[in-house]
């Protein structure tokens, strides 16, 4: 369904680009910008503005502006631009709760998006919600945008449990160390029963699998600016990989 009373009615059209400029301002981070960037194929407009990303890292006064100032291009360049950001998962909660009316053209059901975690939720709970959200991002955004999610949770869950078993790693470790001080150090993970050495073999796979996920999330996710991007199945290899790591993670150390 098109957005055509938007573009015919100019308050309608001015209350829904405030609309959007405020949920922007409220949730959109530098990340944010790129990814969007490249799903819309806006991706120089927003890199190259001499202020928008710059504005926002440094919190200035007139990020608001440059906000407006793009959403103002978009709605110039097209409206299925102003679409996907209706739909943005970041988005579409607050733009609903402004403009209730704008449901009909929100294509998922928003209520079940979450990309926080709350602070009481464990280490691991938030590695399952980013399960749950990329598989949401995979139907919304591609599997792309899931591979940085869950890079991001699985440090933290590793970093969490070096934490809970007293290993001391360094504060910059990546999600390689991580595994590896837990894989040699951790008390459950460095006796494996009476098949330790096959089970070290499948470890040590999977720990050139992290390290492989941590170049994919570096250089071929939309973690950093790159235009050439994981195909869809190699990015739901990567998100399919990390899955399984929690899994075992998880079900060794019991939580």
């Amino acid at each position: 369904m098109k957005l055509d009373e938007y573009t015919i009615d100019s308050k309608k059209r001015g209350a829904l680009i405030l609309a959007l400029r405020r949920a922007i301002v409220s949730e959109f981070t530098v990340e944010d910008w790129r990814e969007f960037g490249y799903l819309s194929g806006q991706s120089d407009y927003i890199q190259c503005h001499d202020r928008l990303l710059r504005s926002l890292h440094w919190q200035d006064p007139d990020y608001g502006d440059c906000v407006l100032q793009a959403l103002e291009r978009f709605t110039r360049e097209g409206w299925d631009i102003v679409d996907q950001l209706i739909n943005h998962p970041k988005l579409s909660s607050h733009l609903l709760t402004e403009i209730p009316d704008l449901s009909i053209f929100v294509h998922r059901d928003v209520q079940s998006v979450k990309t926080e975690a709350p602070a009481s939720l464990s280490s691991g709970d938030v590695v399952l919600l980013a399960l749950n959200d990329a598989e949401r991002l995979m139907h919304i955004s591609g599997p792309v945008s899931a591979v940085d999610r869950l890079h991001t949770a699985l440090h933290g869950y590793f970093r969490g449990l070096c934490a809970d078993a007293g290993l001391s790693v360094a504060d910059d470790a990546s999600l390689t160390a991580l595994f590896k001080a837990l894989r040699t150090a951790h008390p459950i993970l460095k006796d494996l029963g009476s098949y330790d050495n096959d089970m070290v073999r499948v470890l040590n796979g999977f720990a050139n699998a992290i390290d492989a996920i941590n170049s994919l999330r570096n250089n071929g996710s939309i973690a950093h600016p790159s235009e050439d991007l994981l195909g869809e199945p190699e990015a739901h290899l990567a998100v399919n990989a990390t899955r399984t790591i929690f899994n075992y993670i998880q079900a060794k150390v019991g939580h």
